[in-house]
């Protein structure tokens, strides 16, 4: 039985400091979306006659 890792944390397997670097890639990922999705829904009302 192969020895258990105490660094690593149920249930990802992954060390905290791997889950702290996953969790800022996906909050930097969250922020681009979000400004994508704004300056979409900014165009959207823009050349959306109907909106406005």
């Amino acid at each position: 039985m192969a020895s258990k890792d105490e660094n690593r944390v149920w249930p990802t397997g992954l060390t905290e400091a791997e889950s702290e670097e996953l969790h800022s890639k996906l909050i930097q990922g969250t922020q681009i979306f979000g400004l994508f999705s704004a300056l979409a829904h900014l165009l959207a009302a823009i050349y959306s006659p109907w909106l406005g």
